[in-house]
């Protein structure tokens, strides 16, 4: 679960260098498909 958290953080900091809106946390991860978290986990660590 910890690597779900880095990949929402890192996605939350791009979001926020963008200006843009990020959704939370539950919708995040519900609407990724697995291979994107894992590539979100890989930029993050």
């Amino acid at each position: 679960m910890e690597m779900y958290q880095k990949a929402y953080d890192h996605y939350r900091s791009i979001c926020e260098k963008y200006g843009m809106e990020s959704m939370n946390y539950h919708q995040f991860i519900k609407q990724l498909t697995e291979d994107q978290l894992t590539e979100f986990s890989k930029c993050a660590s």
